[in-house]
């Protein structure tokens, strides 16, 4: 009986350790959240090109800031992925959705075409996100840094060969107060608004400059 009695207790620290031990399987996890650039519509609408038709490439990206997962730059040397924290979709490609749509809003060209268009444009605009990351080296002035570099070309069929109109590079930081994803978010959001609303004064000025009688072009550095 003693030993009976031995082996339902050493049963029963054997169940009670495993009970208290074993991990929860259905603890709940962090869930992914997904984010796209989503910006206001230009503040003005400018006089229209006539006959201007525009097509808008897709994007490249450096290949530090391919990945979907945010960036944030935490030291001088160090950067961090974040896995819960995403873009929807490759940020190269929303973020040339969202310049195409805001462009054609911004009235200045008569058409701005569709990836899916047969169309050829007689203007073409190329782009390439430099820079997209959050700056944490001080979360207490936590920053949205976004870079791209623009390139707007004649891609007319009376030209030989594509010429650049312009080139010109644009960076924009802002202020995310509270180092959070959406903070960080609508920081890139604003960030992209300030360059765009940059882009499209240049814009008009190269389209104005390659009007011109003596059919000069601009290019910006």
């Amino acid at each position: 009986m003693r030993i009976k009695h031995k082996l339902y207790l050493c049963s029963f620290l054997v169940l009670a350790v495993l009970a208290t031990g074993c991990p929860n399987v259905n603890k709940p996890y962090p869930e992914r959240t997904f984010f796209l650039f989503e910006i206001s519509n230009p503040s003005s609408t400018m006089t229209t090109v006539q006959g201007s038709t525009l097509d808008v490439n897709r994007f490249s990206i450096s290949p530090t800031s391919q990945g979907r997962e945010f960036i944030y730059r935490t030291t001088d040397l160090e950067y961090k992925t974040d896995f819960y924290n995403q873009f929807f979709r490759p940020p190269g490609n929303i973020m040339t959705e969202a310049v195409r749509q805001w462009l054609n809003q911004s009235g200045l060209f008569e058409d701005v075409l569709t990836p899916v268009s047969q169309a050829i444009a007689n203007y073409t605009i190329e782009g390439n996100i430099v820079e997209l990351y959050g700056d944490y080296r001080n979360e207490a002035s936590a920053k949205a840094v976004l870079t791209i570099q623009f390139f707007f070309l004649d891609t007319s069929e009376d030209v030989p060969d594509p010429t650049i109109l312009l080139s010109k590079t644009y960076t924009s930081e802002q202020p995310v107060g509270t180092a959070s994803p959406q903070n960080l978010m609508n920081g890139w959001n604003k960030a992209l608004e300030i360059i765009l609303n940059q882009l499209i004064i240049d814009l008009k000025n190269s389209l104005t400059s390659n009007a011109s009688p003596t059919g000069a072009t601009s290019s910006n550095n």
